[in-house]
């Protein structure tokens, strides 16, 4: 099948050159490496002034016509890191309900609503292995702040030093 095409291609291809003339020799010869193009230039060659057998009533190119450009979508202008909008305290354990507490207070300092991804995690201080996590999502209104509480819970069977971590805080503009 892939000969057949082969052919076609090349029998198209023939019918084209002869139609537009293109492959001709008029005297000289063609020292322009274009593949049996002629240049126009001082070579000897001068261009076809009547293309016979091409199509009439083509619309031309005209160079002057502006062509329309490309321009990139806008990047934000907030910063998609809400780590820095977030400032947290009382990393505790409460015992009588077994859970690790985080307060957190997310303040939008943009003026357009902002949405908050944000994981928080609880680690063991000795060896960093994770001892809880809690992921929230708020939307907080332009200017203000919210505050919230995170939770994660576990049972502890012995005394165990551990640190709470903002671990991530995606923001970005809220659609509602």
């Amino acid at each position: 099948m892939q000969r057949r095409s082969v052919r076609i291609v090349a029998v198209a291809l023939i019918g084209l050159m002869a139609l537009t003339g293109c492959g001709k020799k008029k005297g000289g010869s063609h020292s322009s490496g274009l593949g049996g193009f002629t240049s126009g230039g001082s070579g000897g060659d001068s261009p076809l002034s009547d293309p016979s057998g091409l199509p009439t009533g083509l619309p031309s190119y005209d160079s002057s016509t502006p062509t329309p450009s490309y321009s990139p979508s806008v990047p934000p202008t907030y910063n998609s890191d809400g780590t820095i909008d977030i400032s947290a305290s009382g990393c505790d354990y409460n015992e009588s309900t077994s859970s690790f507490e985080y307060t957190l207070t997310i303040r939008n300092p943009e003026t357009q609503s902002m949405h908050y991804s944000i994981t928080i995690e609880w680690e063991n201080q000795a060896g960093g292995a994770l001892l809880g996590s809690d992921y929230k999502s708020v939307t907080v209104a332009p200017g203000s702040s919210q505050t919230l509480s995170a939770t994660s819970y576990r049972y502890l069977t012995e005394q165990t030093s551990f640190t709470c971590d903002v671990t991530s805080a995606l923001k970005y503009p809220s659609s509602t």
